[in-house]
């Protein structure tokens, strides 16, 4: 059922909290801007020879990370919070073969990561004397909360060199060791996003993500860190923009794409989880227009069917086709119809009757690349093809806040008159103004859902096909011609402003058109 639950224990907090909040004291009013980015991914710099950006760094935005700060600044009065929500170092990619051991799931020590820190911090003085002048103006704070990338803050060493390297106040300036930030008045919570759900970057005892072997100290080394080191590493160097492209399954199509499957990398099948199922409710009401499917799809006869599914699922030509025929073939597509649940099938059956539909309307290329699943042959949920995507996307969230709730209080972190009413991630890259996943829910605790996005130039699978189609261009060819600096200047950020009883936020872009001055906009158009 939706909107319940898995653990009694769950229920029972939850319930305690509401209703200690209905009849609690009034919740004090805070008159602090809050505002929260992420993803800034400051690394290895430029070359010192040639003076430009090494291919894989992404941090290139110093002049407009400081006009930014001092617009917060501005907006706040000197009272701003700014939450640094995961990824602010890009301490997964190095130009040295460092942190690599035998054993796979093994990452770098604090010594490893202490030397690609330091790289880092030479090559991003202006950003750190920006957050230093934001930190010590009026009554500026600085948090700075532990992505899957920048997880070596976790690690002492680390953290108190990043605080050294920006040189303000203790009291303006800290790593959130905890791993999330929760506004002094509980009601604002915020964490990167990467021990959400079942997501290949999480880590097993967050937020302590370490292994010792040999009496040494490392970090854990997740799935996504291997992919990334044997993917976007070895890729970026020839196309730079592939980790800009908005939704990360989208750069590693048009990566598969541009270098043949040849180039897909073991345990595949991690990543189709990406592809099916990471597209929003929101995505497939576009994509279907006035249309509806019933979405009563016939489990059983699926799991019957075996792994041929995710190929069936997936249009001819797409380039994840041939990549999955590849890894079945082989045995490397590490995904199994056992690791899905009911839901999760039907989700991706609703992804094939949006891809059936759309391809029966287009004038363009009428060819139907790809089947609907087999539909159960009693009942009907009438519910719209969008209803399962849905909620296998809010049944994540739903059960990652109930634990979020069941572990701040736990831990004496919050109190049942003080539950937190917003929920920031981040992570994926794509902002989200926000979504609630108890909708469906008899609940009264409903807290609201943002992603900040990546603070970053990026582009849209919609933006980027569009410019291969007027330009005529390869995917290969935009991929080698664009350079993030080709992409729109437009940098989103969250957004709290002061408030008297319940948080409301705000989804801003940082940007500019043309000879326009900089400023503050509720889209990039």
């Amino acid at each position: 059922m939706i909107g319940r639950p898995r653990h009694f224990e769950s229920v029972v907090l939850v319930l305690l909290a509401v209703c200690t909040l209905k009849s609690g004291p009034a919740v004090p009013a805070n008159s602090r801007l809050t505002v929260l980015i992420s993803d800034l991914h400051l690394g290895v710099g430029r070359d010192p020879e040639t003076h430009q950006w090494y291919k894989i760094e992404d941090g290139r935005w110093a002049d407009e990370f400081e006009m930014f700060l001092q617009e917060a600044n501005r907006q706040g009065g000197g009272a701003t919070d700014l939450i640094l929500n995961g990824d602010t170092f890009e301490l997964w990619q190095s130009l040295e073969q460092d942190c690599i051991y035998s054993d796979k799931d093994l990452g770098c020590t604090e010594v490893d990561a202490l030397h690609r820190l330091r790289r880092v911090l030479g090559a991003h003085t202006a950003e750190l004397k920006a957050l230093r002048a934001f930190a010590t103006s009026g009554n500026n704070r600085v948090v700075i909360v532990p992505g899957n990338h920048d997880v070596a803050l976790l690690f002492g060493r680390v953290a108190a060199e990043v605080l050294e390297a920006i040189s303000a106040p203790a009291d303006r300036v800290r790593v959130a060791s905890e791993g999330f930030w929760l506004s002094a008045d509980k009601l604002v919570y915020a964490e990167h996003g990467h021990q959400i759900g079942r997501d290949v970057n999480r880590f097993d005892n967050w937020p302590s993500p370490f292994l010792e072997r040999n009496g040494q100290k490392h970090l854990q080394r997740p799935w996504g860190e291997q992919f990334v080191q044997q993917y976007y590493n070895d890729y970026e160097e020839k196309y730079p923009i592939i980790d800009n492209i908005s939704e990360e399954s989208l750069g590693v199509r048009y990566g598969l794409a541009a270098e043949g499957v040849s180039s897909g990398v073991r345990g595949f099948g991690r990543f189709l989880r990406f592809f099916f199922l990471e597209v929003s409710p929101e995505q497939f009401a576009r994509a279907l227009g006035p249309e509806r499917a019933a979405g009563n799809w016939d489990v059983q006869a699926i799991r019957t069917g075996g792994e041929r599914f995710f190929v069936e699922s997936i249009p001819a030509d797409n380039p994840f086709r041939i990549a999955t025929q590849k890894a079945l073939a082989d045995g490397t597509l590490g995904l199994s119809l056992n690791d899905l649940s009911d839901d999760e099938i039907r989700a991706i059956c609703d992804y094939r009757a949006v891809a059936f539909q759309a391809q029966r309307k287009s004038t363009t290329s009428p060819t139907v690349t790809v089947m609907p699943c087999p539909k159960a042959r009693l009942g009907g949920t009438g519910e719209g093809v969008a209803s399962n995507i849905e909620r296998v996307r809010l049944s994540i969230f739903e059960e990652h806040l109930d634990r979020t709730l069941q572990a701040l209080q736990h831990a004496g972190k919050t109190k049942t008159d003080r539950v937190f009413q917003l929920f920031v991630f981040s992570h994926t890259h794509r902002a989200d103004a926000g979504f609630s996943p108890m909708k469906y829910s008899k609940r009264q605790w409903r807290p609201r859902v943002v992603n900040t996005g990546a603070w970053q130039r990026t582009i849209s699978a919609r933006q980027l096909d569009t410019i291969i189609q007027d330009r005529e261009l390869t995917p290969r060819q935009i991929l080698q011609t664009f350079e993030p600096e080709d992409l729109p200047p437009c940098y989103p950020a969250i957004f709290v402003r002061p408030y008297k009883e319940n948080p409301e936020s705000i989804l801003y872009y940082w940007g500019k058109r043309g000879g326009e001055p900089w400023k503050l906009a509720q889209s990039c158009d």
